[in-house]
């Protein structure tokens, strides 16, 4: 019996949740948010937290109307924190003396500190 067969209606896929929740460790990480899961040390590099976030994104966009609602849930909850955090170590200036990096968000591009609407 498969991994897929054993769910119950509305349970959450365990290689899904280890997917989803792998690339945001990752994530938080890069955004210098908890340590490097290896390093155990606080290491910033917003270029890779956002490559990290627009793969969750990508996700999210691929996956539309094929999930089950705890884990559309569980995965538009994670794009908008990580979002929203970006957001703000672009507003605090980010890695010293880098680009911050533009970030694909729902109706604009993050330039930066502000939005840019298409």
């Amino acid at each position: 019996m498969s991994d897929e067969e054993r769910l119950q209606p509305g349970e959450v896929d365990l290689r899904f949740l280890t997917l989803v929740m792998s690339l945001a460790t990752a994530a938080w990480s890069q955004l210098g948010k908890i340590p490097h899961p290896t390093t155990q040390k606080i290491e910033k590099d917003l270029e890779q937290a956002k490559m990290s976030i627009d793969f969750l994104r990508m996700l999210l966009e691929k996956t539309k109307g094929n999930l089950k609602p705890k884990e559309d849930e569980l995965l538009g909850n994670t794009v908008a924190d990580l979002e929203l955090n970006f957001a703000d170590e672009v507003k605090k200036g980010g890695d010293a003396g880098k680009k911050a990096p533009d970030l694909i968000i729902p109706g604009g591009v993050s330039k930066g500190p502000e939005i840019i609407k298409p």
